[in-house]
């Protein structure tokens, strides 16, 4: 049977906030939505996190598809479960930091982020919007890079993923339909780009299935 991003969110939130493998099962939810939309073999999850050398270091990465021994799109999983205030930020600076880390090195490289917020933590900001939507106004201005727009610290796709801890197990997805249909088109967007840049990868995959 499928995972669901349901089972995958209760998961999440029975772990402790700082346990190692607290989004494994939310790589597998993703690796599993690889799959369906024809991208087989994502590596991920905490005993399968894939080592990415950057410019300035190295870094394990969440999800990664490897080729030929190259990594050809990564994916950064990441959860805000309290105190947005002060993680958005936080959040936004490393998310570009790391990704131009490694753009420097590999510019090709597909890059896409995930990330599960709480919205039962969420608060005001002093313009009157929420701190979960300026995070998802932001990443929407960082998740642009598409030939021949290629600024390092931009990225392919980004996806938030809304819950209330405060909700049932099996029903914490905040707009459970919008977030699925956001999630079909995160994984779209970034394999429209990896088969722009990797063209053999389609066709690889079409000759195999």
């Amino acid at each position: 049977m499928a995972l669901t991003l349901a089972a995958a969110v209760d998961d999440l939130l029975r772990r402790p906030t700082q346990g190692p493998g607290r989004l494994d099962m939310l790589a597998r939810y993703c690796i599993e939505a690889f799959e369906r939309e024809g991208l087989p073999d994502v590596r991920g999850g905490k005993a399968n996190e894939v080592g990415i050398r950057g410019r300035g270091r190295q870094k394990d990465w969440d999800l990664a598809y490897v080729l030929a021994g190259k990594p050809r799109l990564l994916v950064s999983l990441k959860s805000i479960l309290k105190n947005l205030a002060g993680a958005v930020p936080n959040r936004l600076d490393d998310l570009m930091g790391e990704t131009a880390n490694v753009q420097q090195l590999s510019p090709e490289l597909v890059i896409g982020y995930a990330v599960v917020v709480d919205e039962a933590q969420d608060s005001l900001r002093h313009d009157g919007t929420t701190w979960a939507d300026h995070f998802e106004s932001n990443l929407r201005k960082i998740a642009i890079r598409r030939a021949p727009l290629w600024n390092q610290g931009l990225i392919e796709a980004a996806w938030l993923i809304r819950i209330d801890n405060r909700r049932p197990e099996g029903a914490r997805i905040s707009a459970a339909l919008d977030v699925d249909a956001m999630g079909t088109a995160f994984f779209r967007a970034l394999l429209d780009e990896l088969h722009l840049r990797e063209p053999t990868i389609r066709s690889n995959n079409a000759s195999s299935s």
